[in-house]
């Protein structure tokens, strides 16, 4: 699950023409589902969302107001307050492209995002477990599968990317580096083309294995100089 975070002043959905959601001062949210989110990428993004910290410390409590301030005279800490600590509001709208890869020619291909009626009732799940952490009056939406027009006013800017996917890269001394995926059995290796079973460490042996066969036999080659 992907979301892209900004900041804002405002924001508003407008469908037809007409405007369907607003919010003031808070965060917008652009939310993509993948074809293999569960209930537990639902639970991480909610967390994420409620708790990071993108608003400065003189932000006060909005509480339906206008940003005041809690002492001119002190220089403000950035990266102080979360959008739950400002009583914010919060704008969801889905964004299915968030998943969309270029790889190959110019079309982009979207083979990695959830199908429309799957992805319908996760993403209206998302929003009610949202509702249930928060305030239910302070987050609105979009209108889902809709041709939507989004006004932001990005405040700073500031923007985000979140991914319920962590990804934690391991170096290895001397070794090509390999990309481990938390809360998965899928290692991939730089120089590799197919997914290893992480749990077979002989897979894994094989392949570092093949690399220094490889190095090896182009060092053998290689003209004296």
């Amino acid at each position: 699950m992907r979301a892209v975070l900004q900041r804002v002043l405002q924001a508003s959905v407008e469908v037809n023409g007409q405007q369907i959601s607003s919010i003031k001062q808070g965060i917008c949210v652009l939310v993509g589902l993948s074809v293999d989110d569960t209930s537990a990428d639902i639970d991480f993004m909610v967390r994420k969302l409620l708790n990071v910290r993108v608003f400065d410390s003189n932000m006060n409590a909005l509480a339906g107001a206008t940003t005041s301030l809690q002492d001119e005279s002190a220089a403000p800490k950035m990266w102080a307050k979360s959008v739950v600590d400002i009583e914010g509001e919060i704008l969801c709208v889905s964004q299915f492209t968030l998943y969309g890869q270029v790889v190959k020619g110019s079309k982009p291909d979207f083979h990695m995002s959830m199908k429309s009626e799957t992805s319908k009732q996760m993403y209206h799940d998302f929003l009610d477990r949202l509702r249930k952490a928060y305030k239910a009056e302070r987050i609105k939406d979009g209108e889902f599968g809709a041709m939507m027009l989004v006004n932001i006013a990005n405040d700073g800017p500031v923007t985000l990317e979140l991914d319920s996917r962590k990804f934690e890269y391991i170096p290895v001394t001397n070794q090509p580096s390999a990309r481990r995926i938390k809360g998965s059995k899928v290692l991939k290796a730089t120089n590799s083309q197919s997914p290893i079973d992480a749990s077979d460490s002989t897979s894994v042996v094989s392949v570092i294995s093949s690399v220094d066969t490889k190095a090896e036999d182009m060092e053998e080659k290689a003209p004296a100089s």
